[in-house]
């Protein structure tokens, strides 16, 4: 199988970047697209690395924020019958938290939903794609206690309440020689992710692709957790798993080092224009 990076935080030359990430993935002889970045970037990304979007079979949103759903006008516009798999909570909107009771609207662009309706195909909970293609969400209890922590919200029933990701799904590709996992951003974290695809997969995970969400509020430039506690979470990933981690995005250019310096190989950087065969 085939990951091109279509739309990242970085890129390499020849190619425009865009805080947002977009995934294109050949497996099985099929073509499947993970989110669609922050704007129709990835479009003309694609362009560049010879890839036409009309030969996507399926669409994935790996969650209901703005920087990985963005582009879903341009998308439509050059694929007529591909639909986008979603779980249905992300329906909710999401927030940020700002200070106080101020909270920025981070969700799916206003209208996406309702205008491309047809296009969206709303999932609850697991789901078997075939052609060994699985929708996981999460099964981590207590998860809303780590969206109050990341000042993340959403709206239940006109009420806003901390995100629990709900919304947030992990596509799994099963190869013959183990499991290829996209979580775009973990906001569940990276650790309970693997944890909950050994839970329900016994098989070896082989790579690992998303951010791991220890960017700051304040960008890429800086990190909502201690350097201790990155460290902590690069050995307990190298020891959960024998998966390479192709990482970026929401990462942050501060977390990265500190991975890299307790995972070595096992951690690769993610950018705009990259391709990896698996």
């Amino acid at each position: 199988m085939k990951i091109s990076v279509l739309v990242e935080n970085s890129a390499c030359e020849g190619f425009r970047c865009e805080h947002g990430l977009s995934l294109l993935v050949d497996f099985n002889s099929e073509k499947y697209l993970i989110d669609t970045g922050a704007s129709g970037l990835f479009s003309e990304n694609s362009k560049k690395m010879g890839i036409d979007l009309k030969t996507v079979k399926t669409g994935f949103l790996s969650h209901a924020h703005y920087d990985h759903s963005g582009g879903y006008k341009e998308f439509f516009e050059a694929n007529q019958e591909a639909k986008v798999y979603l779980q249905s909570a992300s329906k909710r909107n999401c927030f940020y938290k700002i200070v106080g009771p101020l909270k920025k609207n981070i969700g799916i662009p206003n209208g996406t939903l309702d205008k491309y309706n047809d296009r969206f195909e709303y999932v609850d909970g697991y789901l078997d794609l075939g052609n060994g293609v699985y929708l996981l969400p999460h099964s981590t209890p207590g998860l809303e206690a780590t969206g109050r922590k990341c000042r993340m919200y959403t709206k239940i029933e006109g009420n806003v309440v901390p995100d629990d990701f709900s919304h947030e799904q992990t596509i799994v590709f099963d190869n013959p020689e183990g499991l290829v996992l996209i979580s775009s951003c973990s906001h569940a974290g990276v650790e309970n992710i693997i944890e909950e695809v050994k839970e329900k997969f016994d098989k070896k995970i082989l790579a690992f692709f998303g951010g791991f969400h220890m960017m700051g509020a304040a960008g890429a430039n800086s990190c909502r957790m201690s350097k201790m506690d990155v460290m902590a979470v690069g050995k307990n990933l190298m020891g959960s798993s024998e998966a390479v981690f192709y990482s970026g995005h929401c990462t942050g250019t501060v977390a990265f080092p500190w991975l890299k310096e307790v995972m070595g190989e096992r951690l690769q950087a993610m950018h705009t224009g990259m391709m990896v065969e698996i």
